[in-house]
């Protein structure tokens, strides 16, 4: 009795370590730019069932189609000044996302367009009556994150002809629209995911959202009141409940989606946002010879990835110069065919350096530029 509690207490431990943990280090930070790529022809990608130790295998995916995600300061924003809290600010198209940033959470206070109007996606500041928080840390597997996001924009009944407005058994002043949205993520899967690049230790979210888009109408002497069924017909079936499930893929490796998964009706994959190849291979100055090594991540963080394809093994000096040629650090690389060797670049401050590989004699091999990050 003694072994089988001993050998289970192992395996539970094991279990324990194995699964991926995703700490404050991934969190997002003002200066971060995420490059994703995104396609919709997925009809090979199975999502399979949630529990630890899963494999997805995604590495069919091949587009060209490029999206990008990037946390600038707020002051970048239109609306910055509905949102003197925030950190930084998001762009989607015409929408600002604002954003408070804490050692432990990611908050989103609100969300923006940017135009001329009162209405959604003519301009006007959503400031939510309370901070969503939609990133926390650490996070481990079956850990669970609900949150709400609510915003009401309100429009002159003016701007409607009155052949709509008739429609209604009493002309309103001015119509408000009101989004509710609840969110709810549980990190239902871990394992490892196949990209076309790389593969990725990763803690999976199922994410599931509920919207509901509701009208009220301002009437004279009544104030506001609901009049979403009234309005259906106005406003051609616009508003109601819309049920949405996703699935994103996070690594404590990196930050940013490794991928995310956005499902159908039926809960079949429908497209796929992906971090594509983030090497970047040395150019070559050696005898026209093509060295197929390369760096990554790019940026980087705390580590350089070299990875080796098909230069010969052995060890190889290193150099790591700023952009002005002065070398900064210096080493020795113990390469081996088809796999990769780690550079710790701790001391590095944020900026773009170039990466040199030198032969036996102190001559270039090959060089590429990369950039450093800090949180």
């Amino acid at each position: 009795m003694k072994y089988i509690l001993s050998f289970f207490l192992c395996a539970l431990s094991l279990f324990t370590n194995a699964q991926t943990t995703i700490t404050s280090a991934v969190r997002p930070a003002v200066g971060d730019s995420f490059n994703y790529r995104y396609d919709t022809v997925v009809g090979s990608i199975i999502l399979g069932n949630p529990g630890p130790n899963q494999i997805w295998d995604f590495s069919s995916l091949n587009s060209t189609v490029r999206r990008s995600e990037v946390y600038l300061p707020k002051s970048a924003g239109m609306n910055s000044a509905s949102f003197p809290t925030a950190d930084a600010v998001v762009f989607s198209g015409i929408t600002e996302m604002y954003y408070r940033m804490y050692a432990n959470r990611v908050d989103l206070l609100g969300n923006a367009t940017r135009g001329g109007g009162p209405i959604p996606g003519l301009g006007g500041a959503n400031v939510f009556p309370k901070p969503a928080t939609v990133l926390r840390y650490p996070e481990k597997y079956l850990d669970t994150l609900s949150y709400q996001t609510i915003s009401s924009v309100a429009f002159s009944s003016s701007i409607l002809p009155d052949s709509l407005l008739n429609l209604l058994p009493l002309k309103p002043d001015s119509f408000r629209i009101n989004f509710n949205t609840k969110f709810h993520k549980e990190a239902d899967a871990w394992g490892t995911l196949k990209l076309p690049a790389k593969s990725w230790e990763v803690l999976r979210e199922k994410i599931n959202t509920v919207s509901k888009t509701t009208i009220d109408a301002k009437v004279q002497f009544l104030g506001w009141i609901d009049v979403t069924t009234l309005a259906s017909g106005l406003f051609a079936g616009f508003f109601g409940d819309f049920n949405n499930t996703a699935y994103a893929f996070i690594s404590n490796e990196t930050k940013g989606y490794i991928a995310y998964v956005t499902t159908d009706s039926l809960g079949l994959p429908a497209a796929v946002q992906y971090k594509p190849d983030d090497r970047i291979q040395l150019k070559t100055t050696h005898e026209g010879n093509s060295i197929a090594l390369s760096l990554y991540p790019n940026p980087a963080q705390g580590f350089l990835s070299v990875s080796n394809q098909y230069l010969h093994s052995g060890t190889y000096p290193y150099r790591i110069l700023d952009i002005t040629g002065k070398p900064i650090q210096s080493g020795k690389l113990q390469l081996v065919e088809n796999e990769s060797y780690s550079i710790p670049i701790h001391d590095l401050k944020a900026a773009a350096y170039i990466f040199q590989l030198l032969d036996h004699h102190g001559q270039e091999l090959g060089n590429s530029r990369f950039i450093v990050e800090r949180d």
